[in-house]
């Protein structure tokens, strides 16, 4: 076996920018979008021998992805209570992630690879650590400062599309499903190298990170030999 296997993966994803408030749990609730994509694996446990760790625990991972959310504003700044004008300009902004990915990386697996693809267990957890290449279509229907929430600098938007590196790390558990394909579900948090992917960099102290976003992936995967 030389260790070449194919996936598809979609699910929900949260993403993490400056609309709304970082930590606010209906922020984190209320902008979720949806990402699909395809991942390759190379399993390269025949490449070395039976005691070789590395060959037994590791794979390597290339994956190409698309990812969309489209984003407003939650928080007590557009509380019910709040009716200043600068709490309307809040609530009437939107704003649109799109993002392509292509990356490359290492899924560790604590347990052995030969013995999980001989079916001595069905489940087999994991990890990943990776890197990926992004580039970013942000979108916003307000773009004129002037209709902005009035504590923001002059040009906190900027929805011109850009090429952005991220950092990609993750968990995961597969089942096996037949000897030659597995379903999995993982969870993937992606850190953007950008706070820019959204469009909106307010710079104000409360959300002052850099965008990111948790992508919980649902896959099936196929073992091409």
């Amino acid at each position: 076996m030389t260790g070449y296997e194919i996936g598809l993966l979609a699910g929900p994803v949260q993403m993490r920018s400056d609309f709304g408030l970082k930590g606010d749990s209906e922020t984190n609730s209320g902008n979720i979008g949806f990402g699909a994509g395809l991942m390759l694996d190379i399993n390269p446990m025949d490449w070395g021998s039976r005691r070789d760790y590395a060959y037994d625990h590791f794979k390597l991972r290339f994956d190409f992805s698309y990812n969309q959310t489209n984003l407003q504003h939650y928080g007590k700044y557009v509380a019910a209570d709040q009716t200043s004008e600068d709490a309307n300009r809040l609530r009437n902004q939107r704003g649109e992630s799109k993002n392509f990915n292509i990356g490359a990386g290492l899924e560790y697996y604590p347990l052995s690879l030969r013995n999980f693809y001989y079916g001595f267990f069905d489940f087999t957890p994991y990890l990943i650590l990776g890197a990926q290449y992004t580039y970013a279509n942000p979108g916003s229907n307000i773009t004129d400062s002037d209709q902005l929430f009035s504590p923001w600098e002059s040009g906190s938007v900027n929805v011109d599309s850009f090429y952005t590196a991220a950092l990609n790390t993750g968990v995961g558990l597969r089942y096996k499903v037949s000897e030659y394909s597995d379903f999995l579900i993982e969870a993937k948090w992606q850190f953007f190298n950008s706070d820019w992917v959204d469009g909106l960099n307010h710079q104000l102290e409360y959300n002052k990170n850099n965008d990111s976003l948790i992508w919980i992936n649902f896959g099936y995967v196929y073992y091409i030999n």
